[in-house]
Parts: C-alpha cells; sequence; structure tokens
C-alpha cells in the first residue's frame, strides 16, 4: 500500500496540468446557430462587440448555397456573452460579404470564407479568404462599417495577397517559403488594437515551396489597418509540426494584453479536437515564444464528440472561451460552445497572469480610495466644525444641530435623531443653568469622479455621511471634542455593474488651541474608524462577490493664523495629514475568483491654504461668506494589492497608484444665524487631482434646537434623485399638525406636494 501511495503522488507532482483541465476550464454551455442560408454553410468565425451584448458570426459556403455569397450574421445577446439568450438579429442585419464587391477592383469575389476579427473601434472587419487545395485565392479582405458594430453597413474596401506570391518568405519561425508558391490554405486572423500588426495561420496542406509549412505568420502594417501596406516579419512567425492536428490550424486568437495567441485546430477525429496556448515573450510579438499546453476539448464535453474546430474567441475580459464544431456540416445549423476559466485567457495551470487593466484594477483602486477618502473626510468635518467655532466664537449657544438631515439612509436619520432628542431632553432639564457643552451635527455629500485610465475603467463615488459631535471650552479659548460620524460609500467600477458598496464608522477627538492672543491656533485631530465593503465583480456577465473588513487609525495638525480687518479676515494655515488603514484579506466567490491578502493604505499630506471670512451681518441675522483656495501633496500614493486565482498558483503583486501628487482644492461656503436658534451652514468644495480626477464635496447643516413640542425634518433623497421633503410638525394639546413640502432641487418652482394633516394623539 506503501508503495502505491508513492507512486500515485509521483504521478500527480509529474503531470499536474493534466489533472487540472477540470479547475481551469469547464464546458458551460452549448448551442446550435442557424446560418440564414440556403444550403449547407460552415461557422468559421466568432467575434463580439466590446459589452457582449451582440455576437457576429462569419459562415462560409461551402455547398455554393445563396449563390456563393458569404455572410456575416449577428445575434443580439441579453446577457452579455452568454450564448444561450442569444437571439438572431435577422437577414436586413447581417453583412453581405459582396457588398462592394467589383470584378475590377478585386481578383475574385469573396467565397470560402474563414476567421474573421474586429478593429478595436468596431468601424473595420478584417476577413481571411481559404484558398482550396492547390488554388490560388487565399486573400485578405477589409470591410469598412458606418457605426461600430453595425455589420449590416458594411462594406468591401481593400484586399491583399497575404502569401505575397513571387516573394521569398524567409521567416525560420513561420517557415521559409521561396518563390516556387502555390497558396496554401490561409484560415485564421487576428490583429492588434491599434492596428499595426496582423497575424494570419496557414495550413500546410499547399504545394510547391508552401507545403507542409503550418503555423502563423507576422505582418506588420505601416498604415494602421491599411492592408495595401501589409509586410511580412521575416523574423516573426511559430512554425507548426507538420502532422496531426497540427498540420490543420483554423481560427487564431489574442488575449487582451497581446501576449498570448490561440489556436483552434481542424481535425478528422475526437483525439484531433486541440487548443493550444503560446505566450509572448512580448506583446503582439512572435519572435519569442514559448507553448504553454493544448487542451482536447473532448476532455471537457466527451459525450458529444467534438473533432472539427473551426472559430474561436474569447469574452472581453478572457473568462469565457467559444468554440465551434462544424463536424456535420448541417444545413441550416452549427453547434457552438461555451467555457468558463478559472483565470483569463489562460487554459492551463501555472500559467494565470497578473491583473493588468480594467474593472478589477479599477475594483482594487475603488478600495484604496474609499479607505483614504473616509480618513479625509472624517478629518474635514471636524476642521469645518472648528472653523464654525472660530466664525461664531462670540454667540452664547454654540450648539449646531442637523436637523434630520436624511440622504435616503435610515442608518443616518436614526443617529441624528437620537443626538437631537438628547439635546432637547438636556435642554429642558438645565434651560435655567449655563450650558457648557455645545451639540452639533453636519451632513455631507460627496460625488467624485476618476477617469478611465491606462490600467483601471472609470470609477464614480458617491458618499454620504453624517457626524454628530459634542465640545466644551476648557478655558475661554481652548476646545475639546469628540465626533462620531456614519458614511455610506458607493463606488462604481466601470459600464458593467461593478461596485464597492462600504459603510464607514469614525470617532474623532479634535480639539484646538490658541499659540499667541486670538490669532494663532493650533488643531488637532485623532481619530479611529472601521470599513465594512461588500464587493460584487462583474467580469464577462458573471458576478462575484465579497465582504471586506478594515481598521483605521488617522492624525492631523493644523496650524493657522488670523490677520483681522474691518470687515474681513485672512486665514493662512499650513496642514500635515497621516493615517493608516489595515484592509482584511478576503476570497471571492464564483469562477474566476480571486483570493486577496491584507493590505495597508497609508495616508500622507502636505498642505497650504489661504481662507477669507467676510462678515456681512445685519442687525437681524448674522450672516459670514467664507472661501478656500488650498494645494495639496499627496505623498504616498502607492498600496500594494496581493492576490491569487482560487483555481490557480503563485501570488501577484500589483503596486497600485491612487490619486495625485499635486491637488488644488477650492471652497466656497456661507454661515446663517437666524432668530431664536435657527442656523445654516453650507459649504461646496470641488478637489481637483491633477491629471487624476476631482470630487464635488457639499457639507450642509441645518441647525435648530427644538423644544418637545415642535419638530423640523429635512431630507434628501439621494444625488441621481434630487427630491427634497420639509416637515414642520407641532403638538398643540395632543393634535399633531403637520405640513409637508415636496419639491425637485432642479426644478425648485415646481411643487410636486403640499399638504397639511390635522390628526388627534391618544
Amino acid at each position: 500500500m506503501s508503495l502505491i501511495k508513492k507512486i500515485l503522488i509521483i504521478f500527480f507532482l509529474l503531470f499536474p496540468i493534466s489533472n487540472s483541465f477540470a479547475s481551469m476550464v469547464t464546458h458551460i454551455d452549448d448551442q446550435t446557430f442557424q446560418d440564414g442560408g440556403s444550403g449547407s454553410s460552415i461557422l468559421t468565425g466568432i467575434e463580439f462587440n466590446s459589452d457582449g451584448t451582440k455576437m457576429f458570426t462569419v459562415y462560409s459556403s461551402a455547398s455554393g448555397n445563396d449563390n456563393g455569397i458569404d455572410f456575416i450574421n449577428e445575434y443580439d445577446l441579453s446577457t452579455p456573452f452568454d450564448i444561450s439568450t442569444h437571439t438572431y438579429a435577422g437577414d436586413s442585419e447581417r453583412c453581405n460579404l459582396a457588398n462592394g464587391w467589383s470584378a475590377a477592383a478585386y481578383d475574385q469575389k469573396p467565397d470560402n470564407t474563414g476567421d474573421m476579427v474586429f478593429s478595436s473601434n468596431g468601424m473595420h472587419i478584417f476577413v481571411i479568404e481559404r484558398g482550396t487545395n492547390g488554388s490560388n485565392d487565399d486573400a485578405l479582405w477589409r470591410y469598412d462599417l458606418t457605426k461600430p458594430f453595425d455589420v449590416s453597413t458594411c462594406s468591401l474596401v481593400q484586399e491583399k495577397d497575404p502569401d505575397q506570391t513571387g516573394v521569398e518568405i524567409n521567416g525560420w519561425r513561420s517557415g521559409s517559403i521561396g518563390t516556387n508558391t502555390v497558396k496554401h490554405f490561409a484560415q485564421g486572423v487576428a490583429i492588434s488594437p491599434d492596428g499595426t500588426k496582423i497575424f494570419i495561420s496557414f495550413n500546410g496542406a499547399g504545394s510547391g515551396d508552401a507545403s507542409g509549412k503550418s503555423g502563423i505568420r507576422e505582418y506588420s502594417l505601416s498604415t494602421p489597418y491599411d492592408i495595401s501596406t501589409l509586410a511580412h516579419v521575416d523574423s516573426a512567425g511559430i512554425l507548426l509540426p507538420n502532422s496531426a492536428p497540427s498540420s490543420n490550424p483554423d481560427a487564431i486568437t489574442l488575449s487582451a494584453d497581446g501576449k498570448k495567441i490561440f489556436i483552434v485546430y481542424h481535425g478528422t477525429n475526437a483525439s484531433d479536437a486541440i487548443v493550444e496556448q503560446y505566450s509572448l515573450s512580448s506583446p503582439y510579438d512572435t519572435t519569442d515564444f514559448n507553448l504553454d499546453g493544448a487542451l482536447n476539448l473532448n476532455d471537457l464535453v466527451p459525450d458529444r464528440s467534438l473533432k472539427q474546430g473551426r472559430a474561436i474567441a474569447f469574452s472581453a475580459k478572457g473568462f469565457k472561451m467559444f468554440v465551434s464544431d462544424d463536424q456535420s456540416q448541417d444545413a441550416s445549423t452549427e453547434t457552438m460552445y461555451e467555457f468558463d476559466l478559472a483565470c483569463p485567457f489562460n487554459l492551463f495551470a501555472g500559467k494565470c497572469n497578473a491583473i493588468t487593466e480594467g474593472d478589477r484594477i479599477g475594483m482594487a483602486e475603488a478600495q484604496i480610495e474609499i479607505a483614504k477618502r473616509t480618513i479625509d473626510q472624517s478629518t474635514d468635518t471636524a476642521l469645518n466644525r472648528l472653523k464654525w467655532i472660530r466664525r461664531n466664537k462670540d454667540k452664547q449657544n454654540l450648539t449646531n444641530l442637523n436637523i434630520n438631515f436624511n440622504f435616503n439612509n435610515q442608518r443616518l436619520a436614526s443617529l441624528t435623531e437620537v443626538v437631537r432628542t438628547s439635546a432637547v431632553k438636556k435642554k429642558e432639564k438645565d434651560k435655567d443653568e449655563k450650558r457648557d457643552i455645545f451639540y452639533w451635527s453636519e451632513g455631507s455629500v460627496a460625488i467624485g469622479r476618476v477617469g478611465d485610465t491606462s490600467i483601471s475603467s472609470t470609477k464614480e463615488i458617491n458618499t454620504n455621511r453624517i457626524t454628530v459631535g459634542a465640545d466644551r471650552f476648557i478655558d475661554n479659548k481652548a476646545l475639546r471634542g469628540l465626533a462620531f460620524s456614519v458614511g455610506r460609500n458607493n463606488v462604481d467600477v466601470g459600464n458593467v455593474g461593478s461596485k464597492v458598496d462600504a459603510d464607514t464608522y469614525n470617532l474623532t477627538y479634535y480639539s484646538t488651541s490658541p499659540m499667541k492672543d486670538d490669532e494663532k491656533f493650533v488643531d488637532t485631530i485623532i481619530g479611529i474608524g472601521k470599513i465594512h465593503s461588500d464587493i460584487l465583480t462583474v467580469l464577462d456577465g458573471k458576478e462575484l462577490t465579497a465582504n471586506r473588513r478594515g481598521k483605521q487609525i488617522f492624525g492631523t495638525i493644523k496650524i493657522k493664523d488670523e490677520i483681522k480687518g474691518d470687515k474681513f479676515t485672512l486665514i493662512p494655515s499650513g496642514r500635515f495629514d497621516i493615517g493608516h488603514t489595515l484592509l482584511d484579506d478576503y476570497e471571492e466567490v464564483g469562477v474566476g475568483g480571486i483570493i486577496v491578502e491584507k493590505q495597508h493604505v497609508r495616508t500622507k499630506n502636505l498642505r497650504a491654504a489661504l481662507a477669507m471670512v467676510e462678515d456681512i451681518s445685519n442687525d437681524k441675522y448674522t450672516i459670514k461668506r467664507h472661501g478656500k483656495i488650498e494645494y495639496r501633496a499627496d505623498i504616498d500614493r502607492s498600496s500594494d494589492f496581493k492576490y491569487k486565482y482560487k483555481a490557480g498558483s503563485g501570488t501577484f503583486t500589483d503596486t497600485l497608484h491612487v490619486g495625485a501628487l499635486h491637488n488644488i482644492t477650492g471652497e466656497l461656503g456661507i454661515d446663517i444665524v437666524f432668530p431664536e436658534n435657527y442656523s445654516i451652514f453650507i459649504i461646496y468644495e470641488r478637489d481637483q487631482a491633477i491629471d487624476y480626477g476631482h470630487t464635488d464635496n457639499l457639507h450642509i447643516a441645518l441647525g435648530y434646537l427644538p423644544n418637545k413640542n415642535t419638530n423640523f425634518a429635512i431630507q434628501l433623497e439621494g444625488i441621481n434623485n434630487t427630491e427634497s421633503n420639509y416637515v414642520f410638525s407641532k403638538n398643540i394639546n395632543d393634535f399633531i399638525l403637520d405640513f409637508k413640502l415636496s419639491n425637485d432641487l432642479m426644478n425648485p418652482t415646481e411643487y410636486q406636494e403640499a399638504a397639511i394633516n390635522l390628526t388627534g394623539k391618544f
């Protein structure tokens, strides 16, 4: 028994790939597709639009159907990259490959069509024509569209001979071909996103110098997408063995980063249903390559006898692979197989690549953004309170309570209500006593946007926050206080539904002390916090979910000077922020998920600002306008994001840089104190990160210290929905008089609802 165990262990160590197919590649579905023609046809090419809501197939007129005309058909997918949801768009939406052809302009009409590929902008289609054995009609065709991915608008504009008859091709990797050549079955085509490289697969079934020279050839285009400038790259290419199934390579495709190329082979039996994966040392360059492995599709669909692979394609993010099979050459249908991959653009264990772009990076950056913004907002809210105290320090009562300010979030509303009720009770209890503890609250809205970068998708950031606090003077000028805030952060990443929703909780100690007289002050802040995040990543239509927790500690020191005039006060200041967030590890649920290690996010900011306060009070109202311009240097923007794929091996580290080194913040605000304890405090702030993105912040405090018989409420229903509600409620001898007014803030003169209700309280 011991000997058998040792043998089994050695077997699994020596042959890890053969026992990893099931975990790395999984058969999900297969569907048949109507060709729309009148005779036998072959599905030779598959492509998708950018978001996977449309799929396109090339049908080759194998038996001369439709007068020998080939078509590109269009299918609508109700779920992106899910072929089970396909609907044929109809004959009016397909591309007639003879559209634009004329015998005078081109050598022959497109026929016996092979593989196809779209340009990255969806405005060009490149189609390969397969020369039959011994014929002279291999061709590369270009079609232009008037609208992206609208194949019904296709028109043939260019033709090119990819074999360059009469020109010796010397690339040893792709098999040298002399001038004595007969075309040899061009079948697959792929193109780089910038349109400067084209790759074509050839079957070595031709005659002359081409015989037995199966492989992939690389071509350059001196003018992007202009195939008239096609030139063979002699030093590149992949020469395949002259044996089954390698003697018959069909469609090819590239990974999104250009560092992997895939070949599907067209065989004659089940053992030939092969997809090969090659890794390239440099993107879109076949000069140096390595064979990662060969996957037999019948290992995944053993009951289907899949053997004549033709077309191959991947979803946009590479988590799905699609392969067609034409073994039956049915007169009306072809079969397409859909496979899930454990990591993008990879079929084999140990060959997963690091995350390089798009929504994945955007999701990782979003978590860093939330951590940094939470610290900034907690600090800024405490500083706003100190600034308000400075501007209104001559008042007897410095309580400034938020009036049930609710951002469509019951948790925030209930927090405000608890503090407001406590303040009312204290007022009732201490109404004849001097009050030395002041209560306050502030509601804030932050809307931010970070556009596309070379590696990351767009991030739309929406933050609602309520802060409640209490403070007191310890002498005539120094003040100490505590604040507790609850925030809701929503970050939408990309445009397919990926998002991070995070609840944040922060406790902040703040103080201000005079350094000299009543003009120079030092403000200090120390805080701790927690982050609870729900993570939803949508990749190629698949949802991956996870939860993540985090802990924070942060501090700020600010030194400022007040230069006072009759009506104006100038306030220069300098500030240093430091903080640290520890984000816990987590594991995504779903195929293609990743396991993320603990992550450290650091905050270090140096700031210099100049603020101004103008007193425009009158006999009835205390009014102060204020503004600020601030420069911020974010001197610690990097964070290591460490992860591995659940079904893969090896840990990857992406060092992400979030934010910009140089940031400019502009601020405008106003304070209004009304008779009988009303107050309004509003600040609008634009934080512009140079060459990165921006955030708009709105801080609002609507203050009133109510009595037990009167309640006021103001409600904002989110950011996108700008409906507001104002409610006044008065208890008169156990009868409740309610007045409600509703309107849209975008249309302030149009009221949707105005109501007065009188109800009895028993």
